[in-house]
């Protein structure tokens, strides 16, 4: 008589040894495309990411029906053909920015900078460097943000930007490594990352936050953005109270047929300035509409901008029953 093995109970040290090699494989292989990138012109990144949109488009992806959801919401104004128009741009660029990854990572910061074409409002940008206290550059997630950070490195600035850390660590370390290469300092989103970002302010230096990542619902207040309540993060008007800082808008604008990016430097108004969180919170979050208007195809519409609502409002991607 056989008698049927029992199957192994898998040890849970084991299982987690296997998520951190999968994790550190994954890791390595996003660096090897990345660097793949890094090697190809411009043009031939974006036309990639050109057919990565495209392919988003084709199919009923997540990005595809969270960017749809935005774009009704912000713009009931338009038709829907009007809209659906927005929506295949909006993939496409979206795309586009995912494979500029590559080049923006891989080149060389002289080339890199080579792609600005045109600085608007740099009047701002040195006002803002000639100021005693602390500075803070507020860069939605609109074109190519990572090329903002080349543009403050030729100009000799040192500029600290908090992130969040990859979830492979491997990729991870890289990725601070290359933004570093070009001389940023880099903070985690953890409590000693947020303390390091005072401290970076009271001593004068500069900044860069992006503004329009929803905060977990402790550490941030609910505040109007394009007609909608948003739930926008406190951190930026507590680094502008407690340190006295000064900040304005920065994002760098795709040029068609690959031809680079313009930068543009926009005002605070006097409201960012406010000792009402909320208040200081719908001034940002109208700062941040001022940019997207001027290249709305740009924007990350593709992110859950409005997936948490004040109490007794539903989720508008549930309701949409996004995938």
């Amino acid at each position: 008589m056989h008698l049927r093995a029992r199957p192994q109970a898998v040890n849970c040290g084991e299982k987690k040894e296997l998520r951190c090699v999968v994790k550190t494989v994954l890791g390595y292989l996003a660096i090897g495309l990345i660097k793949l990138l890094g090697k190809v012109s411009l043009s031939r990144a974006q036309n990639l990411g050109a057919r990565i949109g495209k392919l988003l488009l084709a199919r009923r992806t997540r990005s595809r029906e969270v960017a749809r959801v935005n774009l009704e919401l912000v713009y009931p104004q338009k038709t829907a053909q009007q809209r659906e128009q927005l929506l295949r741009d909006t993939l496409i660029e979206n795309g586009k920015t995912m494979a500029e990854t590559g080049p923006m990572w891989g080149y060389q910061p002289q080339q890199t900078v080579g792609l600005i074409r045109q600085v608007h409002g740099e009047a701002l940008y040195d006002e803002l460097m000639q100021y005693d206290g602390g500075k803070i550059l507020l860069a939605p997630h609109l074109g190519n943000w990572e090329i903002i950070n080349n543009y403050v490195a030729k100009r000799q600035h040192d500029i600290t930007i908090m992130y969040r850390p990859a979830k492979m660590p491997s990729f991870n370390n890289w990725m601070v490594s290359r933004r570093e290469a070009i001389g940023c300092k880099l903070v985690p989103t953890t409590r000693a990352g947020v303390m390091g970002l005072f401290k970076t302010l009271k001593d004068g230096q500069l900044v860069g936050f992006l503004p329009d990542q929803e905060p977990r619902r402790p550490s941030g207040v609910f505040a109007d953005f394009m007609g909608h309540p948003t739930l926008t993060p406190k951190l930026p008007h507590e680094m502008l109270k407690k340190t006295g800082a000064k900040a304005i808008y920065a994002f760098a604008r795709r040029l068609p047929d690959a031809a680079g990016f313009d930068l543009y430097f926009l005002p605070a108004d006097d409201e960012l300035y406010s000792d009402d969180a909320e208040v200081s919170a719908a001034s940002m979050n109208r700062g941040i509409a001022q940019c997207i208007e001027i290249c709305p195809e740009q924007y990350q519409w593709t992110y859950k901008r409005f997936k948490r609502q004040p109490e007794g409002m539903p989720n508008p991607y549930k309701a949409a029953k996004v995938p």
